[in-house]
């Protein structure tokens, strides 16, 4: 959820500049406030802001605080925090330091038995600073080196008595060109190059250093040295032996300099708004066997018997996650007799479930692979005894690894907090793991051709609506830039396409937005109809189109007014003339699929709406990319 970035150098250098350049490649995932913390000298010194590293973290700010011509260090450490424990401030913000401002500790993640850690310490002496869980962890540190350990040794006891998760680097005044890091549940890797060793939060930090990463597991610590040449060496924590890991880095999948970059666009969402055309496309690429009618899942092939016999399916997800796998859901359930339920994951954990464990596979899906509810219901699913499976877009996340198998998204590194191309990536692995399931099922290879021949020229399709549509919604999106009401609306498998809508425009714009199937107007939201509100009905001409229309005409008798998105092929049609505007997407032979579709005008439109109103696009208030704390 927050950033962190490390570096240790063999010749000392200003080192403050990669800090703030790596913090601001991690600013999606929180920045509420920053701080970087070096050595000057033998001693820590340590400079905090509130805001944005890339708009309030400047290397001349920092030399003129400590009175500094210049800074030559061959450690530093930053932090982004997105605030959990105690408000956004100075004092809250990392990295932390011990009593004697030896140690400094940047945290990611939440320690749970932080308050009875903490007591003891004031019990013992030490005085703190801040509101923060994190505090404890320099203190700890400090507490173990009284006792005459040894830096490392303190850092391993240290860890050992953590409960929660937590991404942890610490540097010491003693060890200038040492660092020491930590993981259990909060993600953490390491990148090497010719004279630095680097430990980030994230891949994104590393790209401009490295092509490789080598990445920590959970209950892992390693020390990072730079005393001669660059060196890591790893451990589990919980190892009394202290037994050394060998491990050598991997290439970095999926994410290049050009995705952390805008381009020529205004902001990352927009970009990745355009990428989705390109995003599907690869997730589709090498995936299905036109002539067989199959989908070709490389990452479930060891489960085909299982997955052959199975007759629930249970999606565990937050989110965007959650409406994509939602989409699933009826994907599924139309090709297949199977039964799926989709489950909030933060849910999940505290819920009975009655399904047969050999007949259920649980299903995890999440962009970063990371997030914390997910991972955790992941867990809990696992030790119940049900077969799990991911749908990630991040190779080697804790996602990823807990599960016992799983398909990749292909949808690239995506900045923007509020998710546009993951999502329609996820959708593309479930209409092919539907597929999948069908044909397992009884689906006719006939069946199965025509149902692959539309979806693989989805992302032309794609493409095609994205000629148009930007226009057509920012000319929307400013005709209805004063509405007091919005709802998003939509009946079967358009209604999570509609939660998406609104989950998006809460996102961005910081407004109350409804979702409802369409029937259910009657049974209560009609109230809130009147002509200060927008109705957004997404009802392409499918099997439910003809009902759908007449809960324009109950909107419309109410004073309400009306944006339609519906498909070329309702041009005509009587009865759409009475919404006040209409979108027309591509009409498509295969109706499942227009949830792929029918996304985009509504990530437009949002886009503009939120645009109008002044608002971050990239880095909504309060959010942040990848939910690492329950």
């Amino acid at each position: 959820m927050c950033g962190i970035i490390g570096i240790a150098t063999t010749r000392e250098k200003d080192l403050i500049p990669d800090i703030i350049s790596s913090l601001s490649d991690l600013e999606y995932r929180g920045y509420d406030s920053a701080g970087i913390a070096f050595f000057d000298g033998g001693k820590i010194k340590v400079y905090k802001c509130i805001g944005a590293p890339s708009q309030n973290l400047h290397a001349s700010l920092i030399r003129q605080k400590f009175n500094l011509k210049k800074i030559a260090t061959s450690v530093a450490i930053g932090h982004n925090r997105w605030a959990t424990h105690g408000e956004p401030s100075i004092q809250n913000a990392h990295p932390h330091i011990d009593c004697g401002g030896d140690i400094a500790v940047a945290h990611n993640g939440t320690i749970l038995n932080y308050a009875g850690l903490k007591k003891e310490l004031e019990e013992a002496g030490h005085i703190f600073l801040s509101e923060t869980d994190t505090e404890i962890i320099p203190h700890l540190i400090e507490h173990y080196l009284r006792d005459k350990n040894t830096i490392e040794e303190s850092v391993v006891k240290t860890t050992r008595r953590l409960e929660g998760s937590f991404g942890l680097v610490v540097a010491h005044s003693d060890k200038p060109k040492t660092l020491y890091v930590s993981k259990n549940g909060s993600p953490l890797v390491i990148g090497v190059t010719k004279d630095s060793i680097i430990a980030a939060s994230s891949a994104n930090a590393l790209i401009r250093y490295t092509d490789t990463i080598v990445p920590l597991s959970d209950g892992e610590i390693a020390v990072l040295s730079a005393v001669d040449t660059p060196t890591y060496r790893i451990s589990r924590f919980d190892d009394k032996e202290n037994g050394e890991i060998t491990r050598s880095g991997e290439k970095i999948i999926g994410i290049s300099r050009e995705d952390v970059s805008k381009g020529d666009f205004e902001t990352f969402m927009l970009k990745e708004i355009f990428e989705q055309p390109a995003s599907v496309k690869a997730t589709l690429l090498g995936r299905y066997d036109i002539k067989s009618g199959d989908a070709i899942l490389g990452g479930l092939t060891d489960f085909n018997e299982f997955l052959t016999d199975i007759s629930n399916i249970c999606f565990v997800s937050c989110g965007t996650a959650y409406n994509a796998a939602s989409v699933g859901k009826e994907i599924i359930e139309s090709l297949t007799e199977i039964q799926a339920e989709t489950q909030i994951a933060s849910e999940f954990r505290y819920r009975k479930h009655n399904f047969p464990k050999t007949k259920t596979a649980v299903i995890a899906v999440s962009q970063s692979g990371e997030t914390a509810d997910t991972l955790e219901a992941v867990k809990e699913a696992g030790r119940k005894g049900y077969k799990t499976f991911g749908i990630v877009n991040v190779v080697g996340s804790a996602i990823a690894e807990a599960t016992d198998g799983g398909v990749y998204t292909r949808a690239g590194a995506e900045i923007g907090v509020a998710s546009t191309k993951a999502f329609t990536a996820q959708l593309a692995v479930l209409y092919l793991f539907a597929l999948k399931l069908a044909r397992e099922r009884g689906m006719q290879t006939e069946r199965g051709k025509e149902y692959l021949s539309e979806l693989k020229n989805m992302p032309d399709i794609l493409k095609k609506a994205l000629n148009t549509l930007p226009k057509e919604m920012k000319t929307l999106a400013d005709i209805y830039k004063n509405v007091l009401t919005i709802n998003f609306l939509g009946r079967g498998i358009h209604v999570s396409v509609a939660n998406e809508a609104a989950l998006k425009f809460k996102e961005l714009t910081y407004l109350e937005a409804g979702s409802y199937p369409l029937g259910e107007l009657k049974h209560g939201p009609i109230a809130i109809i009147d002509k200060n509100s927008l109705s957004v009905v997404i009802a392409p001409k499918d099997e439910l189109f003809q009902i759908s229309k007449n809960s324009i005409e109950q909107i419309k008798s109410k004073g309400g007014r009306v944006v339609l998105i519906t498909s070329e092929d309702a041009k005509g049609d009587s009865g759409i003339e009475k919404a006040d505007h209409v979108v027309y997407l591509p009409a498509l032979k295969e109706k499942l699929f227009y949830p792929l579709l029918e996304v985009l005008p509504l990530q437009l439109f949002v886009y503009h709406f939120a645009r109008n109103l002044g608002r971050n696009i990239d880095k909504p208030r309060n959010l942040a990319k990848a939910v690492t704390v329950e």
